[in-house]
């Protein structure tokens, strides 16, 4: 009789530290999963991974020699930053240790769910945000949690999921504090805001995707910490080195200039000018925001608040756009053809008559001390009469488009932006007179020494004005502490001068300047 014996699969053990653990595929997928690699890519990796071993026939594997053989082969399929992430992830078969006062348990996915169902979720929904905050906790390389930091990180998985209404019960229920508190140098304090550090790390620079990740990785590390309370001074040398470590020194040496603005005691007045539809609304609402300047002010809007109480017959320049105000000042034997000439005399025109109300609305933000920013067409270089640096902080700034074609394009697109509410056929019957106006604003500017910016990448432009401000900013400043020790010099240079000689009155001394 013959007996056919079907062997057995012998079970792989995975070795780490003094710990073993049972090989199995379905925890390396999760965890391939975890560092952004696609199912199907991360199913076939583990079951070549489990072949490879089982081929060798051992018995036993270090974990440090399995990671790094799933690395290799995630950068193979996915590339160096997945591969990465893998890497720093909590590795696979390593369990979460949970730390409750001086008691030590595994951290249970489970169990959390458990919890999570007293809010009235599903076990579905409630398992769910448990691997949510797993995975969490394995992206980071966590090997160990605090029951505090557990309680944060489900409260902003169920704020993801449910809302905020879902996150606070759950905080009240588990006795959790809502806030970090964040401690001013006067003894104020206010909750640590993820939104408040995103639109910092904005004006500075960063995309607004790169901005509130690094801002949640940023609380994250705090809660880790266990941290109820930081300083403001604390706060914000983390979030130099935080940008140091993750986007260079450029972006921290931004930061700290930022700092200077944003306690500067004299309004930031910036000025943005130049010719009809190269963007300068959408520039000056991004630099608003991501300064936190809450005023904007369009001349247009303060042309249109003038038509309501001048009217056309004394003032038709003022009833015209700033590309066709030109056609007021024909005679009636001249042709209305748009000589280059013609059309600045127009657009000048306009632009002193606004020039006046301009300059009052730049004075009362300094006298209230109110930052603001103001644009329009009609803000031509050296038209206004300058600020005194000791009032306020004022940038001026001119866009351009260089690229005619790119020009034309935008007033499509803002069409689109604006629910056609523009007229683009309006702006397009009048591009050359568009153009003259555009150039010479420009010539204006590099006369009149006025940072020019050309239109391009949103991002990059954005990031050139943020520049300009910041330099203003720091130039101002440093020229303040500058003062004092001029004085000193004068005071020192006059304290040592002898008695002045008298002028001569003979007819060789008058020809010369007296002695200084």
């Amino acid at each position: 009789m013959h007996v056919t014996v079907i062997g057995v699969k012998r079970q792989l053990r995975v070795k780490h530290e003094k710990e073993s653990y049972d090989f199995s595929v379905g925890v390396v997928v999760e965890s391939l999963q975890g560092a952004g690699v696609p199912t199907d890519v991360a199913i076939r990796l583990a079951k070549d991974l489990d072949k490879h071993y089982r081929q060798a026939d051992g018995k036993s594997v270090r974990l440090e020699q399995l990671v790094e053989r799933l690395a290799k082969s995630v950068e193979k399929e996915s590339g160096k930053k997945t591969a990465d992430r893998f890497r720093i992830q909590t590795p696979p078969f390593v369990p979460i240790a949970l730390q409750k006062g001086d008691k030590m348990t595994p951290f249970s996915r489970r169990s959390l769910a458990t919890q999570l169902e007293k809010l009235d979720l599903s076990f579905k929904e409630a398992l769910g945000v448990a691997g949510q905050v797993e995975q969490t906790l394995r992206n980071k390389g966590y090997e160990l949690v605090t029951e505090r930091e557990l309680i944060h990180l489900t409260a902003l998985a169920l704020e993801a999921s449910f809302g905020r209404e879902l996150r606070n019960l759950f905080e009240v229920q588990r006795g959790q504090p809502v806030d970090i508190f964040v401690h001013e140098g006067a003894g104020e304090s206010f909750p640590f805001s993820r939104g408040i550090l995103a639109q910092s790390l904005m004006a500075v620079g960063l995309e607004p995707e790169l901005a509130y990740g690094l801002s949640k990785d940023f609380e994250d590390d705090l809660w880790h910490e266990g941290l109820t309370e930081i300083t403001r001074d604390n706060l914000r040398e983390r979030v130099r080195k935080m940008l140091e470590d993750t986007t260079g020194g450029d972006v921290a040496r931004r930061y700290e200039l930022m700092k200077v603005v944003r306690q500067s005691d004299k309004p930031i007045i910036i000025l943005i000018g130049g010719a009809p539809g190269v963007g300068k609304s959408t520039l000056a609402a991004e630099l608003a925001y991501r300064l936190g300047i809450r005023r904007m002010v369009s001349s247009d809007a303060i042309r249109e608040a003038l038509r309501s109480l001048i009217s056309p017959q004394l003032s038709p320049e003022l009833h015209s756009s700033s590309y066709t105000a030109w056609r007021n000042e024909l005679l009636p034997d001249e042709d209305d053809k748009p000589r280059r000439k013609r059309v600045i005399r127009g657009y000048q025109s306009q632009s002193q008559q606004l020039a006046s109300a301009l300059t009052a609305v730049v004075k009362r933000n300094v006298v209230e001390a109110t930052p603001v920013v103001i644009e329009g067409v009609h803000l031509l270089p050296g038209l206004l009469p300058s600020t005194a640096p000791e009032e306020a902080i004022v940038v001026h700034l001119v866009l351009i488009a260089p690229d005619e074609a790119a020009h034309r394009r935008y007033f499509a697109l803002r069409d689109e932006q604006t629910g056609q509410r523009r007229e683009k056929e309006g702006y397009l019957n009048h591009f050359e007179e568009i153009r003259m106006i555009h150039d010479f604003i420009a010539e204006r500017a590099v006369i009149e020494q006025v940072p020019i910016i050309a239109m391009g990448n949103f991002n990059t432009t954005v990031e050139r004005g943020l520049e300009y401000v910041l330099d203003a900013t720091l130039k101002q400043r440093q020229s303040i502490s500058m003062k004092p020790k001029q004085k000193t010099v004068a005071k020192k240079a006059r304290a040592s001068k002898t008695v002045k000689p008298k002028r001569s009155t003979t007819k060789k001394a008058r020809g010369t300047k007296p002695l200084r």
